[in-house]
């Protein structure tokens, strides 16, 4: 719709205007996807060049710390039986502090037993001795109680954390490695700053922006090129197009009959040779337009009057149908009623019952549409609660049937002022889809109650989740169509709560469904 306002009461100069823009806008958006590519790959490109320079240096100081822990290894197993722990540990400490980078202060050794006391640090040497299990970063990472607990998996671990880089003194990003040496319950560890990644990041950078002006560049011109050409060629066609309309403009305004050999397009020599059969028919009707008049005439009053006839016929054997529907339906229940009380309940009456009444609520409902256009429906005051208890006590044989309990909680005494076939019409249909609706084994539940000066009715039922609810009160509408009836009753209700300015909330989520009214 809002594409033919667009082209409406437009000239060809209009639409030609308007394809011009549609191309442009073509012509930036297909630069902007290309641009958008070439910056994702950027991005792609930048994240691998990222993760190969720490996947580097992770290999780097594992194999760092492998070194170091195969020393510690060699010096316990050659010199355990030979000098006391003590000898031993200063002796590999004195060794593991001459194993560092002193260019940039990374790739030293740093080693704390398991309780968090460090035993080595090359750097930190005034950390020796001190027990930094608690040590925490400026983001909260107990950094050595992570390094000791990771240490001591199968093949160690990595802990990423920050730390001041010694030869900036600024806290840096860090990665270490570590791993135990369980016979001096040991963890061995050594790290890298991952500062320098920024570096080459930059330098990537300044690649990508000059990679995307000469891009740019490159597709300016092929835009250029593209654009120009594109409105060199419409504008051809456009002039042939403005030519044909052109001449069939004038041969329609001097009424002659339009010559398709001047046309160039086939579908406009189509549209001629339409207006020239339509302008031959408009000749020969004006020729015979009065008895043509009068003999559609004829026709369309003998079809009027078929069709009132028919909607007459059909009224009334719509309403005899219903009636006579009642008859027999009424001396079903009232001998089911008889019988009961004669002979007590009888579980195949029972459902016999339940069916009866089923057809009863549809047969109500039906009589309601029917009559509600011709007759009123006057108010007065009613008892809400007595109406609603007789209501339940019908529809009780309907649920016990379809294997459901109707729970009911009402307020005593509660009144409104209302019209009371339209009330029964509203609590009918509320039960019957509360019951039709419920898995079985479930509770219909009701509950009246005054909340101030409004009066409020709630029907909740477990089933399926409904779908659309918006759809609910619409005529004939049915959410599960394998549960039968006609979808008339949710209709009935909108009307008859619409009319009388009753409030209608339906909710429906998780398997329960509520249908709220309330009275004003």
């Amino acid at each position: 719709m809002k594409i033919e306002k667009l082209f409406k009461n437009k000239s060809i100069n209009h639409i030609h205007k308007i394809s011009l823009a549609f191309i442009a806008l073509l012509t930036v958006l297909f630069t902007s996807i290309l641009l958008y590519n070439t910056y994702l790959e950027y991005k792609t490109e930048i994240k691998q060049i990222e993760n190969n320079y720490v996947e580097k240096q992770k290999n780097f100081i594992k194999n760092e710390t492998l070194r170091a822990l195969r020393y510690i290894e060699y010096k316990y197993n050659k010199n355990n039986n030979i000098k006391s722990e003590k000898e031993l540990t200063l002796e590999i400490v004195d060794a593991i502090e001459q194993m560092r980078n002193k260019g940039d202060g990374t790739g030293y050794i740093f080693i704390y037993d398991f309780n968090g006391i460090n035993i080595a640090d090359p750097i930190l040497k005034q950390n020796a001795g001190k027990n930094l299990i608690d040590f925490t970063d400026k983001n909260g990472k107990k950094v050595i109680k992570e390094l000791i607990d990771i240490s001591k998996q199968d093949n160690g671990g990595y802990v990423e954390y920050i730390w001041n880089k010694p030869i900036t003194n600024v806290m840096s990003p860090k990665i270490s490695y570590a791993i135990s040496f369980n016979k001096l319950n040991w963890m061995i560890g050594t790290g890298v700053y991952l500062d320098n990644i920024q570096d080459v990041l930059v330098q990537k950078k300044e690649d990508y922006k000059n990679k995307i002006i000469k891009f740019i560049t490159q597709i300016l011109i092929f835009s250029i090129i593209l654009f120009s050409i594109s409105i060199l060629v419409y504008k051809y066609f456009t002039t042939i197009i403005s030519d044909d309309l052109r001449f069939i403009q004038n041969s329609l305004s001097s009424l002659d009959t339009i010559d398709n050999n001047m046309l160039s397009f086939l579908e406009f020599k189509f549209i001629s040779k339409y207006i020239n059969d339509m302008r031959n028919e408009l000749q020969d009707l004006n020729r015979n337009l009065e008895d043509k008049v009068i003999q559609r005439t004829k026709k369309l009053k003998k079809s009027e009057e078929f069709s009132k006839d028919l909607v007459k016929k059909q009224n009334q054997f719509i309403t005899t149908s219903i009636h006579e529907i009642n008859t027999p339906l009424s001396i079903i229940i009232t001998n089911i009623d008889l019988f009961k009380l004669k002979f007590g309940e009888n579980k195949y009456l029972s459902k016999i019952e339940a069916g009866a009444k089923v057809i009863h609520n549809s047969y109500n409902d039906l009589s309601y549409t029917i009559k509600k256009e011709r007759i009123e429906y006057p108010k007065r005051l009613l008892s809400f609660s007595k109406i609603l208890e007789d209501r339940i006590d019908f529809f009780d044989q309907v649920a016990i049937g379809n294997r459901i309990n109707i729970v009911a909680n009402m307020e005593e005494k509660v009144s409104i002022q209302f019209n009371e076939t339209e009330l029964q019409r509203i609590i009918d249909n509320s039960i019957s889809n509360a019951i039709k609706y419920s898995y079985v084994n479930s509770e219909v539940i009701i509950n009246l109650s005054r909340e101030g000066s409004k009066t409020v009715l709630k029907i909740t039922n477990t089933g399926d989740t409904i779908i659309d609810v918006n759809k609910l009160f619409k005529k004939y509408y049915r959410e599960n169509k394998s549960r039968g009836g006609f979808g008339l009753g949710l209709s009935i209700i909108e009307s008859i709560c619409k009319v009388n300015n009753v409030k209608i909330d339906v909710s429906s989520k998780n398997c329960k469904t509520t249908f709220k009214y309330t009275w004003s």
